[in-house]
């Protein structure tokens, strides 16, 4: 009979090193950029006008004074 300790589990079933999360978050960033830099590809229009939007609402709300 085996125990836990003595079975050998598959790479991909092993403890994540300490550097996982950055990974992650770096990973998800590119894949966010990648998909932002494609919609704005195939509707330049309606990406200009969101991004302005968007920036027109944050200046106001976060305007210094």
């Amino acid at each position: 009979m085996e125990t836990a300790y003595e079975v050998k589990y598959p790479k991909d079933m092993m403890p994540k090193p300490a550097g996982a999360p950055a990974q992650w978050a770096e990973s998800t960033i590119h894949t966010v950029v990648h998909c932002m830099e494609d919609y704005a590809r195939a509707k330049p229009l309606s990406f200009a006008i969101w991004t302005f939007g968007i920036g027109f609402a944050l200046g106001w709300k976060l305007k210094p004074w």
